[in-house]
């Protein structure tokens, strides 16, 4: 209404000048109105603002009840809210309700007390009883019950709050039951680990992480030989055999990094009386209030791992002289093929094979030959560098692995060292015994494997045993070319007897001082299809090998005497004699008797016209056997002759223990008659010594009429050899027999 007053007033002023005076009261009045209506649009404006604040505290008031329900609501712990005054439940959880069992509308405005969660002297019921002051940081616990008739373990706090209602109480409750569960777990475990390492039957030590000892049980005293009091403090590597140190840090990186829970591993210990023990020891970690350790069980497997390496030594290591096998040999010998490409070294290979070995056995026994093997590994184990394998690969035959040469020349000089080691007298069962090596060397090539290096290595031993034994070779590709063609002449040897390859040349025997015929030696020869005619020497060595001088023999045998039984005098008369030479592995063999028995049956030979021949050497590799041999074929009325007599191991007095009929000189001795009066002397003393015993002599390698005029002198009225005629084949034989003094009473012979 001012307003319309004011304007009225203003329009008067404009239409009519005022006087002075009502100018005055007038300007007066329109100045008060004017700052009445200001004061009114200023109380206006404040009314506003407190009206929009009172409204922003309300909001932010029903916001703060909203956060407090939504806490209270979604809080994971219990929580009651209850009026002090009558302990009326106001306000009730979710978690309440999982723990307790109740819903929030089942217990909304019901008394606390009837849901009989506390019970008895229940210190929660106290806490909020009364009007006293509570400390809300002090922390009740209790032992509630719920409504399934469990109970649960809390940890309680209460705090005071006004509320429109009065004064309330919040509780909020901790449920502990597990934790209480798995304190009482703990404090059972810990009991019965006491329990455990005080009384367990096996050793057990706790240990710091990098392996001091800190508690050790009882049996450790029974294991390792020490007391408790006496472990602890000391690390566990001090107990621990050094031949292996890095098994157990290797363990205890595993288990302590938590690569793996455990960890067993075996290892060799020292016993408090010096002996060695071996013990199974688990690693596990254990949680100590002392902090994180590790738990070492010992359970002695001593027996048992020395069960495994006896069977390990079994299946990798030679009974006999303790050296590795084959099988271990190979073993060593493929990794140190692998390793040279990082070592930048050269792997050489020595294969050893005794000379002369079987003669031991044969003279000897087998458990002499047994203890020579082994007193020879241990000589070529003391020759070798520490760590260089010595296995025996079989037999007599010993092999080394250089797996890291340090010159060029070392397996040279080390074959020199095993040469004259070997060659050293051993006494064996009081007899001296000395036998020679042949050994061949292979250094291994880039791209060859095991297998190869050892073949290269054989076949250089063999090469050696071929240029007169007791000598060291070294493989070179033409060795392996000649190892081929041995092979191919041994395939085709299986193949000459079936396809009757063989045949037989006879080489004269006479009477020297008449040149008259007395019989003649049966030569195998072979005529090969693609070779032509191939000298014994070319073969007979590998038939001996092989053992296919046995058939060979047989056959030579069997068509000497039907040859021979062919070349008859007049009626009644008495032919010339046949003498066949007989093979080592032929005076062995079981059926040599009752061969000889069938073929003088099936040949009709009377058995006075057959010689056998048998070396010096092979009567010597087993006396007893060979002196048995010889007599036996004596009584079946056989002439015996012991050829190439002065070559081989016996002395002239071996002659009379033997049953013999003749002796055969070795060429090599007629050949030396002409060099002077020594040479001479020689040969006149094997034949007074042949005479005095009732032997005749023969003389082999007659090539000279001076030499046949010796040996006449001498008192040797046999020969043969050049001077008196070649071997003969069956067309010579024919001719040879036709102007002989016995050839009027002789029928023509049958080819070949």
């Amino acid at each position: 209404m001012h307003q319309t007053i004011l304007r009225q007033i203003r329009r008067l002023r404009d239409q009519e000048t005022p006087s002075v005076g009502v100018q005055a009261v007038l300007e007066a009045a329109s100045r008060a109105l004017y700052d009445l209506e200001r004061d009114r649009d200023v109380a206006s404006r404040t009314m506003d603002e407190l009206s929009r604040e009172l409204e922003d505290r309300l909001e932010a008031m029903r916001q703060s009840e909203l956060r407090y329900r939504t806490l209270f609501d979604m809080s994971p712990y219990p929580s009651v809210l209850l009026r002090r005054a009558d302990r009326m439940i106001l306000g009730w959880n979710a978690a309440a309700a999982r723990a307790f069992g109740w819903e929030r509308l089942e217990v909304i405005h019901r008394a606390f007390d009837t849901l009989g969660i506390c019970a008895g002297s229940c210190p929660l019921g106290k806490a909020v009883t009364g009007k006293g002051s509570i400390d809300p940081h002090m922390v009740q616990r209790a032992t509630l019950n719920t409504r399934s008739g469990g109970f649960i373990e809390v940890e309680a706090q209460a705090m005071v709050m006004m509320l429109n209602d009065g004064e309330s109480v919040l509780l909020i409750l901790r449920d502990v039951t597990a934790l209480h569960e798995a304190e009482r777990s703990a404090r059972e475990s810990a009991a019965r680990f006491s329990a455990f390492f005080d009384h367990a039957g096996i050793a057990v030590q706790l240990l710091t992480l990098d392996g001091t000892i800190t508690e050790a049980n009882p049996a450790c005293r029974e294991i390792l030989g020490y007391g408790a009091e006496e472990l602890t403090g000391h690390p566990i590597t001090a107990l621990l055999d050094h031949t292996d140190t890095d098994a157990f840090p290797e363990a205890c990186a595993e288990v302590t990094s938590g690569i793996r829970d455990s960890v067993a591993v075996e290892l060799p210990f020292v016993h408090r009386n010096g002996s060695r023990v071996w013990a199974q020891v688990t690693l596990a970690r254990v949680h100590r209030d002392d902090g994180t350790r590790l738990m070492a069980m010992l359970q002695d497997v001593t027996g048992r791992k020395r069960m495994e390496l006896q069977l390990e030594r079994q299946a990798f290591r030679d009974d006999l002289t303790g050296l590795a096998n084959r099988v271990l040999f190979r073993d060593r010998l493929q990794h140190a093929l692998e390793r040279r490409s990082r070592t930048r070294s050269d792997v050489a290979v020595l294969l050893l094979d005794l000379d002369g070995f079987k003669r031991v056995n044969d003279s000897l026994g087998h458990a002499a030959g047994d203890e020579l093997l082994r007193i020879i590994g241990q000589r070529i184990a003391a020759c070798v560098r520490v760590g260089e394998t010595v296995a025996r690969l079989g037999g007599d035959e010993f092999a080394i692995v250089i797996e890291s040469m340090q010159s060029p020349g070392e397996p040279q000089q080390l074959a020199e060292r095993l040469l004259q080691a070997v060659a050293m007298p051993a006494q064996i069962s009081s007899r001296e015994v000395v036998v020679n090596v042949s050994i061949g060397i292979a250094i291994a090539q880039p791209a060859e494997d095991g297998e190869a290096v050892l073949r290269d290595a054989d076949t250089a031993m063999y090469a050696a045993k071929g240029v007169g034994k007791q000598c060291i070779r070294t493989f070179d590709p033409s060795m392996h070319a000649n190892a081929l063609t041995r092979m191919e002449l041994e395939q085709d040897l299986r193949r000459a007897l079936a396809n009757k390859e063989f045949v037989l040349h006879f080489q004269p025997l006479v009477h020297l001082n008449s040149g008259i015929l007395r019989g003649f030696e049966a030569l195998v020869r072979w005529n090969h299809p693609q070779r032509g005619m191939v000298s014994p020497g070319d073969f007979l060595a590998v038939a001996e090998e092989t053992g296919l001088i046995v058939p060979i023999g047989r056959w030579v045998l069997y068509e000497a005497c039907a040859r021979a039984a062919s070349w008859v005098t007049e009626p009644g008369g008495d032919g010339p004699l046949v003498s066949v030479n007989l093979a080592a592995r032929q005076v062995d063999h079981p059926d040599l008797l009752d061969d000889v028995r069938r073929t003088l049956k099936e040949t009709k030979l009377a058995p006075h016209r057959l010689m056998l021949e048998i070396t010096e050497s092979e009567v010597m590799r087993n006396p007893e056997v060979a002196r048995g041999r010889l007599q036996a074929l004596r009584e079946l009325g056989i002439r015996v002759a012991i050829d190439d007599f002065g070559t081989g191991y016996s002395s002239l007095s071996h002659l009379q223990y033997f049953p013999v009929d003749e002796l055969k000189i070795d060429q090599s001795f007629v050949a030396r008659l002409d060099r002077g009066e020594r040479e001479v002397s020689f040969v006149r003393t094997m034949v007074a010594l042949a005479h005095s015993l009732d032997v005749e002599v023969v003389a082999e390698g007659i090539e000279l009429t001076s030499q046949s005029e010796t040996l006449e002198r001498l008192g040797c009225h046999t020969g043969q050899g050049y001077l008196f005629g070649r071997p003969l084949d069956a067309m010579a034989l024919q001719a040879y027999l036709a102007r002989s003094p016995l050839a009027s009473a002789c029928p023509e012979p049958q080819a070949a």
